[in-house]
């Protein structure tokens, strides 16, 4: 399928090192290699890069890999086409972000929905694919399902578990759901096969930063432990806020 990668930290930092032993996965290393893409947040607005190449050929992503790019949140994915029919293409390529009440939204996606865009239970509004991917379908679907929800502020952990907690299930049900999404000051995540976390404490000078990293597969010899299945985490400031069961 495809890689996620995934942080949040209490403090703008880089993920050149995560990014520097993932990118060989994308086409050398492992058989992603049908596209790269991350986005950093700057504010309310996310700054995308992505390619319909392999991550491992690209000179884009060896620049951003060395680049000190410093972030509070980051989403980060290497792609391998699955149906393969749904090629290398830009509009194909995640991570996906739309605008909504005034901040990107940014989604990646691992695994595969079969039947999302033909199932009624998923049936887009405001928010259209631009691609040919289910991943994309899932994004506007839960894009527009916090659209109806929402009234233009932005929403806490608490509101934003309730509202994604049942179309997460739903769409959980179709088959692998592993994702990450983001509006800017939370990072959710859900998995219901695979995904894997590692928390970093340390102290500089009188700064104390926190950070969470989350991958597919684990990239370092760390203790990283396995995402708790099936529950949508939220992460903030380089912590988890919030931790609910949706599917079982």
């Amino acid at each position: 399928m495809c890689e996620l990668l995934g942080m949040s930290a209490l403090h703008p930092t880089d993920v050149n090192h995560s990014v520097a032993l993932l990118r060989p996965r994308g086409g050398e290393a492992g058989p992603h290699a049908d596209g790269w893409g991350l986005a950093f947040y700057e504010g309310r607005e996310a700054r995308v890069f992505k390619e319909p190449i392999p991550a491992a050929e690209s000179r884009c992503l060896g620049f951003i890999a060395e680049y000190d790019f410093r972030s509070s949140i980051v989403i980060g994915h290497i792609r391998k086409a699955n149906p393969a029919q749904f090629g290398r293409a830009s509009a194909n390529t995640h991570p996906f972000s739309r605008e909504l009440w005034g901040r990107s939204w940014v989604f990646a996606h691992n695994g595969k929905l079969p039947g999302v865009t033909e199932d009624p239970r998923f049936a887009l509004g405001r928010f259209r694919p631009m691609g040919d991917t289910d991943s994309e379908h899932a994004f506007c679907f839960l894009l527009d399902r916090l659209a109806d929800a929402g009234d233009g502020r932005p929403l806490g952990p608490n509101e934003l578990e309730a509202v994604l907690a049942g179309p997460v299930a739903l769409l959980s049900e179709l088959g692998e759901l592993n994702f990450l999404l983001s509006e800017s000051v939370h990072l959710v995540a859900f998995a219901n096969t695979k995904l894997h976390r590692v928390q970093r404490t340390c102290v500089e000078g009188t700064c104390r930063q926190r950070v969470v990293v989350l991958a597919t597969t684990p990239l370092t010899d760390e203790p990283w432990q396995p995402v708790e299945l099936g529950r949508i985490h939220i992460f903030a400031g380089g912590t988890q806020t919030r931790r609910t069961e949706v599917a079982a």
